[in-house]
């Protein structure tokens, strides 16, 4: 056994064994957050994932004292049933929840590992997706659980990626009708790519993102509540081809970057992005959590991309309220983009779950989403090299609309938007598992700590 292991396995021991029977309110329940803190930094379970599953199996196998590990997330899952809550505040309980959620998360992972390594020589670790990959259908649970951060099937995503699809096409219909191109669909494809529609050669869209930066910090109050929060520095990445995105948000340097990646940078992306990177998007839900504490000290670690990237989805939804979307090509850039990450998620499922070819993924592109033929590729690739990740941008944001949904039913007259988002916000981004119960258990304990999970199959 790995020595380190070993002595952090006997020190936790130790510690259980020396907690005072009666400790000060709230000691045993602080001693077993900093003893897990620790835990979690030696095993060195805080590593940012990598968006590849080679990348990320290839990591796992270099870390395998899978017997070690186990024997130590077990001890820590035991501890924590077993620990007297009783004085404990809110913020304590939201963080026992949170360890629950990683520590169950980790047996799972370690539970995959360790059949995996026993295979030897046998194993194969394919680049062709994980259906070509030695336990790939139990590598794929364990990726959606990690990047999704909650419970899931295949079947539920796929039932839900065919009605977020069926919503934005919908939609889709709608607005080309509206610009007076109803059923005429090649006729409106060329009009899209007129040259109206992207700024020339020696113009920037620096200005446009500026005024429409204005524009929503004149319009904040009507979603959220009053807050010293400044608008991020709007800059041009020089990035340009090497990062194939239009724009992303740097937090270290406070500034949201566009970024032509393209021979030609198109306008009717600027509303959606702006909000999706800067505000209320990445920028201002990375400023709200640290300016809005909703805990004094947070856990060291964690930080769940399906919150972040979810939030930045849903709050495309308002742009009616934030005063963009004046165009409708404006609107229509924004259904796009949510027909691509709608159909992700059934691409994702059916790639890595239901084993589907090359052929039937561009078959069902092209049965659904035919006005954006150059994506096609580009997308399928993306689920099949990264699986689960390109699930939480729609699966974050479907929730986070649920339970705003739920709120305001459960609330009736008294829903107020401004303190749903301010609930939402405050602690910074949790797994969508604890969700439910950090925002409606406001004023009461939160609910059950999330259970050990079942060992996958081995065959």
């Amino acid at each position: 056994m790995n020595e380190k292991i070993s002595a952090l396995f006997a020190g936790l021991c130790l510690a259980a064994s020396l907690a005072p029977a009666e400790a000060s309110t709230n000691k045993p329940v602080e001693q077993f957050i900093a003893a897990y803190s620790q835990a979690h930094q030696q095993l060195g379970l805080g590593a940012e994932m990598e968006l590849s599953y080679v990348k990320n199996i290839e990591h796992l196998l270099k870390h395998n004292d899978v017997a070690a590990q186990l024997m130590v997330l077990d001890e820590l899952s035991r501890q924590l049933k077993a620990l007297d809550q009783a004085g404990s505040d809110r913020c304590q309980q939201l963080q026992l929840h949170q360890i629950g959620f990683e520590l169950a998360l980790n047996q799972q992972k370690l539970a995959v590992l360790g059949p995996y390594l026993l295979l030897g020589e046998r194993a194969i670790l394919s680049e062709q997706g994980l259906a070509k990959t030695s336990l790939g259908k139990d590598w794929y649970a364990y990726l959606r659980r990690a990047w999704l951060t909650m419970d899931s099937t295949p079947e539920a995503l796929m039932a839900m990626g065919h009605s977020e699809l069926e919503r934005a096409l919908k939609r889709y219909r709608e607005l080309q009708a509206r610009m007076g191109y109803g059923g005429r669909d090649k006729a409106f494809a060329a009009y899209l790519d007129s040259p109206a529609f992207s700024y020339p050669d020696g113009e920037t869209p620096q200005a446009d993102y500026e005024a429409r930066q204005a524009i929503v910090y004149k319009h904040m109050h009507k979603l959220f509540l009053p807050t010293a929060i400044a608008p991020p520095q709007i800059r041009r990445s020089d990035l340009g081809a090497a990062l194939p995105v239009d724009g992303y948000y740097e937090p270290d340097e406070n500034t949201f970057y566009f970024n032509r990646a393209q021979a030609t940078y198109g306008r009717r992306n600027i509303d959606w992005l702006l909000l999706h990177e800067s505000t209320p998007g990445h920028h201002y839900q990375s400023r709200y959590a640290l300016e809005q504490r909703g805990c004094p000290v947070g856990l060291p670690h964690g930080f769940y991309s399906a919150f972040a990237e979810g939030w930045g989805a849903y709050v495309e939804e308002f742009g009616g309220e934030l005063g963009l979307f004046q165009q409708d090509s404006d609107a229509l850039g924004a259904v796009e983009w949510d027909l691509v990450r709608s159909i992700r998620v059934v691409l994702d499922v059916g790639i890595n779950a239901f084993g589907w070819s090359e052929q039937q993924a561009q078959d069902f592109w092209r049965s659904k989403l035919p006005m954006l033929p150059h994506l096609a590729e580009r997308e399928i690739t993306r689920v099949r090299n990264w699986p689960a990740q390109a699930i939480t941008y729609k699966q974050g944001a479907v929730m986070l609309r649920q339970l705003r949904e739920a709120a305001r039913e459960r609330e009736g007259a008294a829903f107020d938007i401004r303190v749903f988002h301010d609930k939402l916000l405050k602690h910074g981004p949790l797994p969508l598992a604890l969700l439910a119960d950090a925002l409606e258990g406001e004023g009461r304990a939160v609910g059950p700590l999330p259970g050990t999970v079942a060992l996958p199959r081995t065959d």
